[in-house]
């Protein structure tokens, strides 16, 4: 007859149990993971994003409407001064705000070198002077070339706003690489000696303009650079939560173990030993 084997456990304080959120069984083996974000600091996040894509749809199509247009069409600098506040401001508030649109087809990923093409593309293509010529006497044709800068500049912030992408050290090359082209007709234009464009006359109006390309395109670098570092060195006490609903986890075990803990108990108290006098050990 077989001898009958028996099966041991080995029970430790260190192992605890908990529920999972997709079975009602207790389990010791899944590993611990952090309590959900409340349901308030959820809507908060999405108001959050809401308000980004808000503001940057109202000014995106705010720099498309004809008087606005028309106005930063007067002076080179003023034209400059509109497509740098869509590239460094309007745009990026709007890709952030998409971001959270995660039913929409806007999840798609977008390569790196993609989106620098694409921002290099129409910021070359928007400063050429047969550009700058026919978009000053051509209102439709300067709407174009906004709609198109828009699009780049979108394609540019979407690798660095997309929930899931790149990761912030990525995201740091990505701006320390984007953020050289442009310096190239910002400094051609700051240094000129002779006028590019025939309809803006006005060297020293020229040479402000690409101050403001030149500028704007070191300030995007250094201010996203500081706010990736600041997001790295801050730590995350819970993930975000998308779905904007509490998540039914259960209980969570603790993230230290049980010896750890105990560490941080006071030691229990030695028992009065009884002094003997010398004399009287002989």
């Amino acid at each position: 007859m077989p001898a009958r084997t028996t099966r041991k456990t080995c029970s430790s304080s260190t192992v605890r149990r908990w529920r999972t959120a997709s079975s009602n069984s207790w389990t010791g083996s899944m590993p611990a993971t952090r309590r959900p974000r409340p349901l308030r600091q959820n809507r908060v996040m999405a108001r959050r994003h809401r308000l980004a894509l808000y503001a940057g749809s109202l000014l995106s199509l705010g720099a498309l409407l004809p008087p606005v247009s028309g106005f930063a069409d007067r002076r080179l600098s003023l034209h400059m001064l509109l497509e740098m506040l869509l590239l460094a401001l309007f745009v990026p508030l709007l890709a952030y705000g998409a971001g959270a649109l995660r039913r929409l087809p806007l999840a798609v990923r977008v390569h790196p070198v993609i989106g620098i093409v694409a921002l290099n593309v129409v910021l070359f293509g928007s400063q050429l002077p047969a550009v700058m010529d026919r978009s000053s006497n051509n209102p439709p044709f300067q709407e174009a070339t906004l709609i198109a800068f828009i699009g780049g500049a979108f394609l540019f912030w979407w690798p660095i706003v997309r929930p899931g992408g790149l990761s912030a050290i990525a995201k740091i090359g990505y701006l320390m690489v984007a953020g050289v082209p442009p310096t190239i007709p910002g400094i051609t234009l700051a240094l000129s000696h002779h006028l590019f464009y025939q309809a803006y006359r006005s060297l020293e109006d020229q040479q402000l303009a690409g101050l403001m390309l030149f500028g704007t395109a070191k300030f995007a670098l250094v201010f996203g650079t500081f706010v990736i570092l600041w997001r790295m060195l801050t730590p995350d006490p819970e993930p975000p939560d998308w779905n904007d609903r509490p998540a039914d986890t259960g209980d969570v075990p603790p993230a230290a173990p049980a010896w750890l803990r105990r560490l941080d108990e006071e030691l229990p108290t030695e028992p009065s030993r009884e002094r003997i006098p010398v004399g009287a050990r002989r």
